[in-house]
């Protein structure tokens, strides 16, 4: 059975019945038919149907008629067709699900040659991330909502009690453990703060402590080159509360043996985390989403899971099509990510920057209305928590030696010296609240 045919099948046999209409509709969209006017007469027959009416040859006719291509296909001829095409034994839902299997080959194909076929002088990057979303648009599924009675949702509630409660903990960030409780599946979690807070540090810190405790992460680095961001791991795995390597002495051109022998400890460390990390300078959102769904199931392939995604940072993604603002940009991505977390069934963490606006407070406290460029952020988060670090801001104003304000601010600098404050501003499902951890600098490790 040809396409068009298995269109003419499914058309009719909806005619013929129209209570197999809904359960097509939750399938297959007008835009799946190869054939246009095809398209456009099923969306008629569930127009009708979902307004109480008949969809049958003698309700459609009028509505077809005005139509360029009823003429073309045949005029009334098309609806003879149609009711020679109905029977009562026509497997409406199998053929409707093959007719939405053909539209995504179908996409997938055209989506691929149209990448292929772009000029000589277009960049390779920009061919991948449009074959990419290719291939996110035909893999996509309708069928992946899943709809539930209310009495099933409590029920599933219900059935979870007693049982353990699943989720990532960092174990190594208290502070934040207790504020955010366990990362669960579907949630999107945003850590924000200004440059010098500390963000990618924490992220890290989190990322080795979940890792540790057995929690497959995946860590996104838009941001810092692989090297950088090995330095960085490898500070944070030496360091054990008290004293470690200091990040100067890793990234040092000549490395004392004792150094190289942390490090390679470090490495041996790593080794048996369920870690990878994705080191990339530019990526849309459709690519991320890929990536992410990949790399679960490489996971799966080897009898892990892959519970956590961690992104540096939120705006250097960039959305699938031309944006018109960097609002509209952020915004699409914002709605990705969270997209993202629930096909994938995985937790994100995604750093984002905030705006000025913090700097121009006296007391430089963040509120969600800095978040950088969206508002979406903020609706799309299940959880914002923002850092902040007083000592950051006090360096940053040191006074001159032997100055009438030196003694003040040595004092008002111990007093806050290595200390980095959590401040959950929103989480949907919880309370929120502030808690206090320690970031020691030279080590760019970040404890609870």
């Amino acid at each position: 059975m040809s396409t068009v045919e298995a269109e003419y099948a499914l058309l009719g046999g909806l005619v013929y019945d129209n209570k197999r209409i809904d359960a097509v509709a939750d399938i297959l969209a007008p835009e799946d038919f190869a054939d246009p006017f095809l398209g456009y007469t099923y969306s008629l027959i569930v127009a009708e149907h979902s307004q109480g009416r008949a969809a049958n040859p003698i309700t459609l006719r009028p509505l077809l008629q005005p139509h360029d291509s009823y003429a073309a296909i045949g005029g009334d001829k098309f609806l003879a067709t149609l009711m020679a095409s109905t029977a009562a034994g026509v497997p409406t839902l199998d053929t409707g699900r093959m007719i939405a299997r053909l539209a995504k080959r179908r996409r997938l194909i055209e989506g691929l040659q149209a990448s292929a076929a772009m000029e000589s002088d277009t960049p390779i990057e920009a061919i991948v991330d449009a074959a990419d979303a290719a291939i996110v648009t035909a893999t996509y599924s309708a069928e992946s909502a899943v709809e539930l009675t209310g009495a099933a949702c409590v029920g599933r509630l219900l059935d979870s009690f007693g049982q353990p409660k699943k989720g990532v903990k960092c174990g190594v960030i208290k502070a934040v453990d207790q504020l955010l409780g366990p990362l669960r599946k579907k949630q999107l979690v945003i850590l924000a703060g200004r440059p010098g807070m500390g963000k990618t540090a924490a992220a890290l810190s989190y990322t080795l402590g979940a890792a540790q405790n057995g929690h497959g992460v995946l860590f996104v680095s838009l941001e810092m080159g692989g090297e950088e961001l090995a330095s960085r791991m490898a500070g944070d795995l030496c360091f054990n509360g008290r004293s470690g390597v200091p990040l100067d002495d890793i990234l040092d051109d000549n490395p004392t043996p004792s150094t190289i022998r942390a490090v390679g400890q470090a490495m041996g460390m790593l080794e048996d985390m369920p870690l990878s990390v994705i080191d990339t300078g530019k990526l849309t959102i459709g690519r991320l989403g890929m990536m992410i769904r990949r790399h679960a199931r490489r996971m799966v392939a080897k009898g892990q899971e892959l519970e956590l995604v961690v992104i540096d940072y939120l705006q250097l993604l960039s959305p699938d099509g031309k944006a018109k603002s960097s609002y509209e940009a952020v915004s699409e991505i914002s709605r990705g990510l969270k997209a993202i977390a629930k096909d994938a069934g995985v937790a994100i963490l995604a750093l984002a920057q905030l705006s000025r606006e913090v700097e121009k407070r006296t007391d430089r406290r963040p509120q969600l209305s800095d978040l950088r460029d969206s508002g979406q952020i903020e609706q799309d988060a299940d959880a914002v928590m923002f850092l902040v670090r007083e000592e950051y801001y006090l360096r940053q104003n040191e006074p001159e030696q032997g100055s009438a304000e030196r003694h003040d601010w040595e004092q008002a600098l111990a007093a806050v010296e290595n200390q980095i404050e959590f401040v959950c501003a929103k989480r949907r499902n919880g309370r929120t609240g502030s808690a206090k951890g320690q970031f020691f600098t030279r080590f760019q490790a970040v404890r609870g």
